[in-house]
């Protein structure tokens, strides 16, 4: 009963695992094709809505910031004209410069290094050394005379976002500049894709960082002290921005973190409706995070354990109920209904499983049959014949205890199988049976007095013995018994000896 019970709970233990497991794998794939289904149509907005708000930004600039070029143009000519005649800057007060029309003055000379500035960040800067192809755009200005003005840009120095204006010397020695800090300036705040952008950060939980690369790979950051750039990045950073602002097509490339976390670095390249020189063309630097995914997964993970939980739980409560509804059947399959020991399709099963360690043990049969049991059915009646049954059979377990099991074989017949045996422990038990049924005879029940028992028994002899080869030599000294006079018990080595001495 015990192994069926364990066999039964660990069935069921197991249908429970394997049902849970394959609803949780299948409702994790499920999930996981909604995510990312979800994460790309959330990248999509995102990054429309980026490219759309740098577009409107840069359109506001186009149509707002024509007073500002204007008046770049309008001083940078006057810069000119004065330096047709006055070309020594050293007497120049270009503080006075600044203040009167409120721009930082720049003067470049042929190596595109600044000379002269009131920006004191810049003074001595060497655009030919820091910014090879910023540079040769510098000499193709100087050269050409005309006015230039570029969109937002930054401060090659500090990072500063900034709008500059150029216009070449007549005599192409030198490039005056102007730029106007866009801080300073209404409309920047009022059309600022770095603040809309950090709105978008704060709307998306994936959506870590959004950044603004110009032409010469520098970040547009007006958040940062200092200038940072393409360059300082790492190794695969420049090799996708690059291959962006090359193929103009979207690139990225994904970092694995600790426990799970996936970076998916994204650059998106920009072109400006309008031609605004430097600033034209653009890169948008976009990081994701997956915590939302990993939230979810988490949360999936927690619903599987629970459903483990409830599957265990309702896997003993149902083993609970089966029990109940087949303990009947069981107890009938195993056991005698009359007398409570086992019955003999158990004693078949018990025994193949015991003939399979014989090499472990050496088991023994003992048969034993009820004398004259016929006479209490025919003088005291059935009743009192099943007692005599029922009596029987509490004595071999007492007997037997936990070295062997009792068997009915039907009728008045029982059977003792010993697990472990030898001809002096046989012996014994049957000497105990014999003295316990004996002393039934001095009890107030009369039935006893009629009866007595008759016992044979056999060891294992080798191991290829089976167990009807058995059962015949232990029923052989049954048979013995009976016609010595029964009440007592004999072995099959008795039986075989007696053969011999009348051969």
């Amino acid at each position: 009963m015990k192994k069926l019970r364990f066999k039964l709970l660990l069935s069921l233990v197991i249908f429970a695992l394997i049902l849970v497991a394959v609803m949780s794998y299948v409702n994790r794939q499920m999930l996981l094709i909604d995510i990312q289904a979800q994460e790309a149509t959330n990248k999509t907005l995102i990054e429309d809505h980026i490219l759309n708000d740098m577009q409107t930004v840069d359109n506001a600039h186009f149509y707002f910031d024509k007073n500002i070029s204007d008046q770049m143009e309008l001083e940078l000519n006057a810069l000119v004209s004065y330096y047709e005649k006055n070309s020594d800057f050293a007497t120049w007060d270009l503080q006075q410069m600044k203040k009167k029309h409120g721009m930082d003055v720049y003067i470049l000379d042929q190596t595109n290094t600044v000379v002269y500035t009131t920006f004191a960040e810049d003074k001595g800067l060497s655009f030919s050394q820091c910014c090879k192809n910023f540079s040769n755009l510098l000499d193709e200005r100087r050269e050409s005379g005309d006015f230039y003005t570029d969109g937002i840009d930054v401060s090659t120095t500090t990072g500063a976002i900034r709008k500059f204006g150029y216009l070449g010397t007549p005599d192409q020695k030198y490039l005056f500049e102007l730029s106007v800090n866009l801080n300073d300036v209404p409309v920047f705040h009022t059309f600022n894709f770095v603040k809309t952008a950090n709105s978008l950060v704060e709307k998306y939980s994936d959506l870590l960082e959004v950044k603004t690369i110009t032409a010469g790979g520098v970040f547009l950051d007006d958040s940062q002290k200092t200038r940072i750039v393409v360059s300082d990045q790492s190794e695969l950073f420049q090799k996708h921005y690059k291959k962006a602002k090359k193929t103009m097509e979207p690139t990225e490339y994904k970092k694995q973190l600790e426990n799970g976390y996936v970076e998916t670095v994204r650059f998106l390249p920009y072109e400006a409706e309008t031609i605004r020189g430097e600033s034209t063309n653009r890169i948008v630097y976009v990081k994701y995070g997956n915590l939302s995914e990993l939230a979810a997964l988490s949360k999936n993970t927690k619903q599987f354990w629970l459903l483990l939980v409830i599957a265990m739980l309702t896997s003993f409560i149902l083993l609970l109920v089966i029990i109940q509804l087949l303990s009947k059947t069981i107890n009938l399959a195993t056991y005698d209904a009359l007398t409570g020991v086992y019955n003999r399709a158990t004693y078949i099963s018990k025994m193949e499983s015991l003939l399979k360690k014989r090499k472990e043990n050496t088991p023994g049969l003992l048969l034993i049959d009820l004398d004259n049991f016929k006479q209490v059915n025919d003088q005291f009646g059935h009743a009192e014949g099943d007692k005599v049954l029922i009596e029987t059979g509490r004595l071999l377990n007492q007997a037997v205890k936990n070295e062997g099991f009792v068997v009915r074989l039907g009728g008045d017949e029982f059977a003792i199988v010993l697990y472990d045996t030898d001809d002096h422990e046989i012996q014994r038990f049957a000497n105990t049976i014999l003295q316990n049924f004996r002393s039934l005879k001095y009890t107030d029940t009369k039935s006893w007095d009629v009866l007595s028992v008759s016992m044979g028994g056999a060891i294992y002899e080798n191991m290829v013995e089976s167990e009807m080869s058995l059962f015949v030599r232990a029923d052989q000294a049954l048979y013995r018994s009976k016609n010595a006079g029964k009440d007592q018990f004999s072995s099959y080595d008795e039986v075989a000896a007696a053969k011999d001495n009348t051969q």
